[in-house]
């Protein structure tokens, strides 16, 4: 597992893995469906159908070693790592058009719980979307127990996390950054209680990646592919949350919308949406009809490597 991790972070960073990331992918897949994703057969389908890669990672052993021994340090530090194909990877990231290769996380894969919901909107929500939270959202999470999916940042990210751990529901933080390096950094604050009852911190990023701006656009893919729906409580219009229920859409993921005043623009972004036609939410009631039948549907269409 080391192995492969460590040889998928190389070939990630390697160029040649923009150029030909989609037959890569491929190659995980078939390798997976063989039982045999294992380092030295990626090495072996590498030098087969990419012999400039493969010499390369030929030539770069001595950053494969070091890679092995860092992975190895951060698993004994309590890190653990899923690779595109195995058995752990999310299942919808398999339909993402640019799906990350790598994940490594800190707590248990909550995003194999088959009730996933993702809570998406402003850093800095009105008081009123903050009170239907506590009551709407907590309502729900009492009633049907979700793994609650956000990427952590203050506002509605952080209340959506709160208000699952108290229900007892596990979690999972997206980070626009490496595991090394947590964003928010008040989030180390939260790492006990998350794993604690079944959440984890997810990062496709190298463990000390920093964050940058881009990355908060990128890691939002990520949070709209692990719902089986997105629930957007307060977006402006232009704003990150608008990126991630877009992606939403294109996965064929619903999108629901807390509605708000049209004179208030922290909401036009949401009525955007439901102009377009995305689902109204009112009230808890509202998220258990829509989640039921979503929930239903989804365990009617299975998705994972076998299916692709």
């Amino acid at each position: 597992m080391n192995d492969l991790y460590s040889l998928s972070q190389i070939i990630k960073n390697h160029p040649a893995y923009a150029v030909a990331r989609d037959e890569i992918h491929l190659m995980y897949q078939m390798l997976a469906r063989e039982g045999r994703l294992q380092a030295p057969e990626v090495m072996v389908a590498v030098r087969d159908r990419w012999p400039e890669l493969h010499e390369a990672l030929l030539k770069n052993h001595s950053l494969f070693k070091r890679h092995c021994e860092e992975t190895l340090k951060l698993q004994m530090q309590g890190v653990q790592f899923v690779v595109y194909g195995e058995v752990l990877y999310p299942s919808m990231c398999y339909r993402m058009s640019d799906p990350p290769l790598t994940l490594s996380y800190i707590g248990a894969p909550a995003w194999l719980n088959e009730r996933t919901l993702s809570v998406v909107g402003s850093r800095e929500p009105a008081a009123d979307s903050l009170l239907w939270m506590e009551k709407e959202l907590a309502a729900f999470c009492d009633q049907v127990k979700p793994c609650i999916v956000s990427g952590g940042a203050r506002g509605v990210d952080q209340k959506a996390h709160s208000v699952a751990l108290r229900k007892g529901c596990t979690t999972v933080i997206v980070l626009p950054s490496g595991l090394g390096e947590i964003y928010p950094s008040s989030l180390r604050e939260w790492m006990s209680l998350v794993t604690e009852q079944g959440g984890c911190f997810l990062s496709e990023y190298d463990h000390q990646q920093r964050m940058h701006k881009h990355l908060f656009h990128h890691r939002n893919r990520l949070i709209a592919a692990l719902g089986q729906a997105s629930l957007l409580v307060e977006a402006r219009r232009r704003s990150g949350t608008l990126i991630t229920a877009s992606q939403a859409l294109q996965l064929g993921r619903p999108v629901w919308v807390v509605p708000g005043h049209p004179l208030d623009p922290h909401f036009l972004g949401g009525l955007d949406l439901l102009l377009d036609g995305a689902q109204m939410v009112r009230d808890a009631q509202d998220l258990l009809m829509f989640f039921g039948a979503e929930n239903n549907e989804a365990q009617m269409s299975p998705v994972g490597v076998a299916a692709l």
